[in-house]
């Protein structure tokens, strides 16, 4: 009965340092859950199985957060990379390359993909 009582306090902790999300260590986590796998300990069980939810969904929003980043910046760069790309090229039929004011034609239009997209993805709330 005593271990019960530890093995209760110990997921209390836990639970208190999940909720507050601060560090904890995975190690000693998982050899809570070994504790309780040994015992017959169903309820405790269930407990930690809920925890170690919290603990995967935290992970997951994270992971989607960072990927949706990743996203925004990739469509923010891709159109930036075409124009590069055509205007790069090393011939002279290229549109605007020969005109005097080219230049400041390609720079105005990459700025304002860059802005146009930025207002957009501020707009829609993702960023």
């Amino acid at each position: 009965m005593e271990n019960r009582k530890q093995l209760k306090k110990a997921l209390e902790y836990y639970e208190i340092i999940i909720f507050e999300n601060k560090e904890y260590d995975t190690n000693d986590f998982y050899n809570l859950k070994r504790e309780l796998l040994k015992g017959e300990h169903l309820d405790l069980i269930e407990i930690f199985e809920v925890l170690e939810s919290m603990i995967e969904k935290r992970h997951n929003d994270l992971m989607n957060r960072r990927l949706n980043l990743l996203t925004i910046w990739s469509t923010i760069f891709l159109p930036l990379s075409f124009y590069t790309g055509l205007w790069g090229m090393n011939f002279d039929d290229v549109p605007l390359i020969s005109d005097d004011h080219g230049f400041w034609i390609f720079a105005v239009l990459t700025i304002g993909t860059v802005v146009g997209m930025w207002l957009y993805f501020k707009r829609n709330k993702w960023i």
